[in-house]
């Protein structure tokens, strides 16, 4: 049986924030990946100072859920979403998706 990735719920998501992600602001994009970064760094200091397992837990906690509440760009999510969206038919190009998300969020 084939798989067709054009039909559900999940392809209508995939489709939504594929189309969204690539129509930003090149400027804006590059932004808030520097503040993910920043965000990510920060964790694994804190992290690093802790001594025991459950410290280190806790102190990445609180950058991480920053980063993700304010919505920071991530490439390893966006290399997972938009190519999900592009395979369940979103009117994205690769060219869209290099320029537009890939070469500003990777550094």
């Amino acid at each position: 049986m084939a798989c067709n990735l054009n039909v559900g719920l999940t392809a209508k998501l995939a489709i939504k924030v594929a189309e969204k992600k690539v129509k930003e602001n090149f400027l804006i994009t590059f932004l808030r990946a520097i503040g993910c970064n920043w965000l990510v760094c920060m964790a694994v200091f804190l992290q690093g100072q802790s001594q025991d397992m459950v410290g280190k837990m806790v102190e990445i906690r609180f950058p991480i859920s920053c980063f993700v509440a304010i919505g920071f760009e991530h490439i390893p999510a966006n290399m997972f979403m938009i190519p999900m969206g592009m395979m369940a038919g979103a009117d994205v190009s690769v060219l869209d998706c290099l320029w537009r998300k890939f070469i500003p969020v990777t550094r």
